[in-house]
């Protein structure tokens, strides 16, 4: 038998702690569980703005759309208005999320904003269990009891599987992809291969950024697994995780690219390999990777490949950082300013991380009885902390007084006034609960993005396009009016003020000021 296709756990076994006690290692999963959970639950109903409101918010238009379109209790007037504000939102990735929701809304009766928390709450907890599986396949449990903690019960990672996004399950999806791919690797038989490729298929359908950490572990693995082309070629297991990995992304793609036409903008202003030259992306980069997972634990999770007892194990994490490297590289510009973008990090740096820690849990010397109890009031202590810090940040910010305010802009337009305006997450804040329609003027990140794709804009022509035919200009972000003070000026010189109050201004674009 080959040395190589024996068990991990069995390899890596110290007879230490969770190795060892069976009882203790199924009680403290279910505390982790638990206190995730808890965490996750609290604070339930409050709006979605606590973590990217424009993604959540985007989502939850689209959602209400699918929902209002065959609802008979509503009126006419808002079935139309909110068809139309889920036709307009450019398409992103597939909706599934959204459509998942609709579908929870109607079984419901009413739209309930926390439906689609609960459903990544869910899909987190799913990942998270997977993973507690995945690591204990290729490293032993006490690294599983690790890596179930550090996924759980960590304050980023605690608000973002809250969020109104497809990340939760894309990355639900990619975990369970590679725990199929580790089954793979130890039983070569059409049913893992189908669970690694189905899984891995779906993860890059929701949300195909994950495509890079993916492919380079799956192709990494199959050429150290075979090291022969030929018996690549010939292996029948091989093709069905490529093609089922590969063909729900290319459907959609021809989909969005051939059939409607309107993927291809999605394509845009994403690669700038200008910014590899310039040292404030790389330290932008690192701010993003310490704020999601512990620049301290991605240190850790790189020596953690070292660790790995088998060779396929270490070639498979150091593919998916490369991966991510790439991926990084790729999508330059979003890797650097949005922190939700290292999302498919997480299970990768959990994995290196575990490895260091069964280490340090295998070379513990002392009384067995005093280990055990130390490990475990570590892990106690560590889920404490960490859930009292969420659970103040949540507590903190209420945003029932900013729900209000945009619900009462709703009779502060006629529904037939035409708007423009600077104005939070693009308006959907106004869209969403004022109900109210308003084109958005880009802010100062959409101008530079723009303009780091060599775009030029000469502002007082652009304002006249934009404009044009419009009834009102509303600032609700008075703060992006004064990063634009070109903007600004032309406003308050050119145009007399409707209405003002400390929120926002309304500026009348069918009364000029006279010069």
């Amino acid at each position: 038998m080959n040395s190589e296709s024996i068990p991990v756990e069995i390899e890596m076994n110290e007879g230490k702690v969770f190795n060892k006690h069976h009882k203790l290692y199924i009680f403290t999963i279910i505390i982790i569980l638990l206190i995730g959970l808890v965490i996750r639950f609290y604070d339930l109903t409050d709006a979605p703005l606590d973590f990217h409101p424009t993604r959540q918010l985007y989502s939850a238009l689209k959602a209400r759309g699918m929902f209002y379109e065959n609802l008979e209790s509503a009126t006419e007037w808002q079935r139309e208005f909110a068809v139309k504000q889920w036709k307009i939102q450019g398409l992103i990735e597939p909706p599934v999320m959204e459509r998942l929701t609709a579908t929870v809304y109607k079984l419901a009766g009413q739209e309930l904003l926390w439906i689609p928390r609960v459903l990544s709450i869910l899909f987190w907890t799913i990942g998270g269990l997977a993973l507690l599986s995945l690591t204990r396949l290729m490293i032993d449990k006490n690294a599983a009891i690790f890596a179930f903690l550090l996924f759980m019960i960590t304050p980023y990672t605690a608000i973002a599987s809250r969020a109104f996004q497809p990340d939760p399950l894309m990355v639900m999806l990619m975990i369970i992809a590679l725990w199929g791919l580790v089954r793979w690797i130890d039983e070569e038989n059409l049913k893992n291969a189908m669970i690694a490729g189905i899984f891995a298929g779906l993860a890059i359908f929701i949300k195909s950024v994950v495509i890079f950490p993916i492919a380079f572990s799956f192709i990494a693995v199959v050429l150290w697994k075979k090291r022969s082309f030929k018996l690549i070629v010939r292996n029948s297991t091989i093709w069905v995780m490529g093609l089922l990995a590969l063909l729900p992304y290319i459907i959609y793609l021809v989909y969005g690219l051939v059939i409607i036409g309107t993927l291809q903008s999605q394509f845009n202003l994403r690669f700038f390999p200008q910014l590899w030259i310039d040292p404030v992306f790389w330290l932008r980069w690192n701010e993003m990777i310490s704020k999601v997972v512990g620049l301290e634990f991605f240190l850790a999770s790189i020596l953690g490949i070292f660790l790995l007892r088998k060779s396929i194990f270490r070639i498979m994490l150091a593919a998916l950082f490369v991966g991510y490297f790439v991926y990084g590289l790729t999508l330059s510009y979003h890797i650097s300013t949005h922190d939700y973008y290292q999302l498919p990090l997480v299970p990768i740096v959990i994995l290196g991380a575990s490895a260091v820690f069964s280490k340090i849990i295998s070379s513990l010397k002392g009384p067995k009885m005093l280990i055990n109890i130390i490990v475990f009031g570590v892990i106690v202590f560590y889920s404490a902390i960490n859930a009292w810090d969420v659970r103040v940040t949540l507590k903190r910010n209420d945003y029932k007084g900013e729900v209000s305010f945009w619900e009462k802009m709703n009779g502060v337009f006629d529904p037939n006034d035409s708007i423009i305006g600077i104005t939070q997450d693009y308006g959907y804040r106004l869209n969403y609960w004022g109900w109210t329609a308003i084109e958005n003027w880009m802010a100062t990140y959409d101008f530079s993005v723009r303009q780091l794709a060599g775009q030029e804009f000469d502002m007082r022509v652009l304002f006249d396009e934009q404009t044009q035919g419009k009834d009102y200009f509303l600032v609700t972000q008075l703060s992006e009016l004064d990063n634009q003070p070109e903007i600004k000026r032309i406003l308050f010189e050119g145009y007399k003020i409707h209405q003002e109050t400390g929120d926002y201004i309304i500026f009348d674009l069918k009364q000029k000021i006279e010069n």
